[in-house]
């Protein structure tokens, strides 16, 4: 899935393509908008299952939309406007994450790295798939505005979320604004390793390596089918913000 440099690259982008009166209301409260499009990865910190703060398990199998099992266990975060503007704008940027990221399994994962595929072994393709996201990644921070980190680092959750505590969004919230300070590092591929139980060198070297990427990773997943499902994925997203502000999407 897409890493919280990507999402929060995305949510810069998302902006132009909402209707003004949202666009408005987001940039307004964009620290917790920025926090609402990488808190669904708080599990990392808090320790949950990934079904607990993603509403959707890989495969996807058919499954309803993550939104809608979102809203469906928690109806009173469906209509934003019952909730504070923060908590409103920190949901958008939920949503906008949780389309993010099936979309990628729909588009990237399954029919490419997942486990019905054939070619090489499942861990082998766990790996490059990490390798891709990895790359992804690391041209997508280079590409974040200078103020991403400190705009995420002032959102201040207050109950926003009945099913994660404030503690461990902050954690969150901190853990990656810090690697957005200008004396920060990116922690990606120390994490992708640790995950995988892989030699971080070894996984630094394909990284670098044009050739092996091109022949391991870009053969599989040309960057035009990166840059389709982005497309496809900021379209999908900006259209289910606009109905989650007109209240289109309460169950």
């Amino acid at each position: 899935m897409p890493t919280p440099f990507n999402h929060l690259l995305a949510a810069g982008d998302l902006l132009p393509r909402l209707d003004p009166d949202l666009r408005r209301a987001l940039e307004a409260e964009l620290p917790a908008f920025l926090l609402g499009n990488i808190a669904p990865d708080v599990q990392t910190v808090s320790g949950q299952a990934r079904e607990a703060t993603h509403f959707f398990q890989v495969p996807l199998g058919g499954a309803p939309p993550a939104r809608v099992v979102l809203f469906g266990r928690h109806p009173a975060l469906a209509d934003p406007r019952r909730l504070p503007a923060a908590q409103a704008a920190f949901l958008a940027g939920y949503l906008a994450h949780l389309e993010f990221d099936v979309l990628w399994v729909q588009d990237i994962f399954e029919p490419v790295f997942g486990p019905a595929q054939t070619w090489g072994t499942f861990a082998e393709r766990l790996y490059l798939h990490n390798a891709l996201r990895a790359h992804w990644d690391a041209g997508d921070q280079e590409r974040l505005p200078a103020g991403a980190g400190p705009t995420l680092a002032a959102a201040a959750p207050r109950g926003w979320l009945p099913f994660v505590r404030d503690a461990d969004l902050v954690a969150w919230r901190d853990r990656v604004a810090q690697q957005l300070r200008a004396d920060g590092r990116a922690h990606t591929l120390e994490v992708f390793a640790e995950r995988m139980g892989v030699d971080v060198a070894a996984f630094r070297r394909l990284l670098s390596s044009p050739a092996e990427m091109e022949a391991r990773v870009f053969a599989r997943v040309p960057p035009e089918r990166l840059s389709r499902y982005r497309a496809r994925a900021l379209a999908q997203s900006a259209a289910v913000l606009n109905d989650y502000w007109t209240g289109a999407l309460r169950p």
